[in-house]
């Protein structure tokens, strides 16, 4: 179980403050895509980030999550954008009970493809998806502030540094950061295999995926969203952020030292991208 499974997790301050994909990210995925668009799959939903886009182009979407407050934030979101044919269900990404074998035409996993037992996943999507059915896995990580190097290092810094969040990711972290790498689709059941990166600053600009605007606030917010923060939070139980009256917790020395460092101010606005990965491959 990941921290985000935790009851105590912020599955609230997820859905506001992570980024979003925009719309070239489901053009990418649907140009690859072939053949029916009947019954689609979004394991590891979170908030409902990617399977709520997905039922523009399905007849029908499930999304699935471990977290029970992620499924009451994706029903909520669901049911405000008036989503009829999506629904959302609490379940591990390697059980699919609720799909006969080959049934199913497309199966995402958004942000989470990291925590997932691999060997296990792919069997059982494998089982569920028809021939030429598609799998696909895609993530973002280590975000970046536009034209600020010095911004950047610090928050490299604090994101692995020793002293500071390094010790708290979880092992699925580092498959992320090596841009799902490691993951490999075994191709006695799937073919076609292709990937698509983009690192800021090293790979074509055209292959950005996630990027936002965002308040230094706001920066910060997302920053708290980290799993990483949510385990060293429960290490750090006497260290309490000044917002609930405490004198600090590591992330408010860290915004400090960012205000301090640049001249920014909370209500400076501030262009942020990701590093990004999207994984495709087809059913044999």
């Amino acid at each position: 179980m990941t921290s985000f499974s935790d009851s105590s997790y912020g599955s609230k301050a997820y859905a506001d403050f992570r980024p979003s994909y925009p719309s070239k990210l489901y053009t990418v995925l649907l140009d690859y895509h072939q053949g029916a668009k009947t019954f689609a799959i979004d394991q590891g939903c979170g908030p409902g980030t990617a399977a709520l886009p997905l039922a523009a182009y399905f007849t029908k979407v499930i999304g699935t999550d471990p977290s029970a407050g992620m499924i009451e934030q994706a029903t909520k979101a669901a049911a405000a954008k008036h989503f009829t044919n999506v629904q959302f269900m609490k379940s591990p990404a390697e059980e699919i009970p609720f799909a006969a074998n080959g049934s199913v035409d497309f199966i995402s996993a958004s942000q989470a493809a990291h925590w997932f037992d691999h060997d296990k996943w792919f069997n059982e999507t494998a089982r569920v998806l028809r021939p030429g059915g598609t799998l696909t896995f895609f993530g973002y990580l280590d975000h970046t502030y536009k034209n600020s190097p010095i911004a950047n290092e610090i928050i490299q810094e604090f994101s692995y540094g020793k002293n500071y969040l390094g010790p708290y990711w979880e092992p699925g972290r580092y498959i992320l950061r090596n841009l799902y790498r490691d993951i490999h689709p075994p191709t006695s059941l799937f073919r076609d295999i292709e990937r698509q990166l983009y690192i800021p600053g090293q790979t074509d600009e055209a292959f950005q995926m996630v990027a936002k605007t965002m308040t230094l606030a706001a920066s910060e917010e997302y920053v708290r969203t980290w799993s990483s923060f949510h385990n060293w939070c429960k290490e750090h139980p006497g260290e309490i952020a000044r917002r609930h009256n405490g004198e600090g917790d590591i992330v408010d020395r860290l915004f400090d030292r960012l205000r301090g460092s640049t001249g920014w101010t909370d209500k400076t606005v501030l262009e942020i991208e990701w590093s990004s990965v999207i994984a495709l491959c087809r059913r044999r």
